[in-house]
């Protein structure tokens, strides 16, 4: 699927960046082919100019200006008087016959209406530059000037070779062709890259989905098949019925948690979790979860000591029953890692500008490599516990709460063996009164 998607989104990127490039590409060319062609226009007409000048004041040119303008700026000229051409083989000798090209030039002026018979009503007639394409792949720029005489008429025309600057705009083309063609399969690549970057939270996400449900469904079969054989057990035998019935409230009970968990994770991953703030004095929270608990520790053998410091503490900006519920998933996770006659610590502290909470068992731990996956959903460290009353859900929602709030949830070693849970929310601001 993600594949598919890859190339789909791939071919889209390619095609709407390469059509816009093809056209910024296009753009650049026809405006740098316009200017080059008005540029080589202008430098023609300049040099037609001065020829039609000294060929209108002056009655005759000698051979060797006129070959040395054909040579200096690759021309081709032609004088003509009444039809006769004027003795001048030329110097420039081009790729197509100065026949050939004079024969199209003529028929470019007679388009234009530079004709004898106009010349003698309006003199003098003069083209505007065209372009005359020679047999060889040549190309020429040309004009044509006609003067009527006292005798009848003179005509000029001048070719100038530009082939070398055609097939430079050629090679121009197939440049940005080859410039265009590249560009577009570099953004194939860029975008195959980057769509396989940008999928990959995606695939990580679904991945997670997907190890989430598998792991639900496993944790919800197991009361349900207990929930069963207890059903079938009370039918075949009638006297053990009160032992599978309170199994089937044990694991109705179990199973009542874990959807509660669910359900909180699912209204945390669709960020329509509801928060009650309000300013409320840290140390007091503190002091009514170690009320809760320490009958709870004591009935289990644990000690569970409280620290708390000389100094007034500032009150916090949260959801107080959310924070309880926080320090509750630590301590519930501490009493379940430590064994009868151990201890659990209680701690309270400010840093910086955040209230610190630090709830510390003296168990076991958990291996470094464990510690970034402690806080996965279903993730238990210990996979060899036989209770099942955690389900590896209460860490996981415990950081939700605690980010959703603002604060960071972390873990660290305890000094001599156990785990360090470190509950860190930002202290209300001042003047901030709820």
């Amino acid at each position: 699927m993600f594949q598919n998607l890859q190339k789909k989104l791939t071919f889209l990127y390619t095609l709407t960046t390469g059509a816009i490039l093809t056209v910024i590409l296009i753009i650049c060319f026809f405006y740098m082919k316009s200017s080059m062609e008005a540029r080589y226009k202008a430098q023609f007409s300049s040099v037609f100019l001065n020829i039609s000048n000294r060929f209108q004041t002056e009655a005759f040119f000698t051979d060797s200006w006129l070959s040395q303008m054909e040579m200096d700026n690759s021309l081709l000229i032609h004088i003509e008087e009444n039809d006769t051409p004027l003795f001048f083989r030329g110097a420039f000798q081009p790729e197509t016959s100065r026949e050939t090209l004079l024969k199209k030039a003529r028929k470019k002026a007679v388009e234009e209406g530079i004709t004898s018979h106009k010349a003698a009503l309006s003199s003098p007639l003069q083209s505007s530059v065209f372009t005359v394409k020679g047999t060889q792949g040549d190309s020429y720029l040309g004009m044509c000037l006609l003067v009527s005489t006292t005798f009848g008429y003179k005509s000029l025309f001048v070719l100038q070779d530009i082939t070398a600057f055609s097939r430079q705009l050629l090679w121009q083309g197939v440049f940005f062709l080859f410039t265009g063609l590249s560009g577009i399969f570099l953004l194939y690549l860029a975008s195959w890259r980057t769509v396989g970057k940008t999928l990959l939270p995606l695939k990580e996400n679904q991945k997670k989905q997907a190890e989430f449900i598998a792991a639900a469904s496993h944790e919800l079969r197991s009361p349900l098949a207990v929930i069963q054989a207890s059903a079938s057990a009370v039918r075949t035998s009638p006297e053990n019925t009160d032992f599978m019935l309170t199994n089937i409230e044990k694991e109705c009970t179990r199973m009542g948690n874990l959807i509660k968990d669910l359900l909180i994770l699912a209204a945390s991953d669709s960020k329509k979790w509801h928060l009650t703030l309000g300013n409320h004095d840290s140390d007091t929270l503190l002091l009514d979860v170690y009320e809760t608990f320490e009958p709870v520790c004591r009935h289990n053998g644990i000690t569970l000591n409280l620290t708390l410091p000389d100094m007034e503490l500032p009150r916090i900006h949260c959801d107080k029953s959310r924070v309880i519920q926080i320090l509750t998933i630590l301590l519930d996770n501490a009493i379940t890692y430590t064994l009868p006659d151990g201890m659990i610590d209680l701690e309270i502290f400010v840093k910086k500008r955040n209230v610190c909470y630090l709830v510390a068992d003296h168990g076991n731990g958990i291996p470094d490599e464990e510690k970034e996956r402690i806080f996965d959903r279903f993730y238990q460290s210990d996979k060899s516990r036989k209770e099942k009353e955690h389900f590896g859900l209460g860490l996981s929602i415990a950081r939700e709460l605690t980010e959703l709030q603002k604060g960071k949830l972390t873990l660290t070693d305890t000094p001599g063996g156990g785990c360090t849970f470190c509950l860190m929310l930002p202290a209300a601001e001042e003047g901030n009164v709820t």
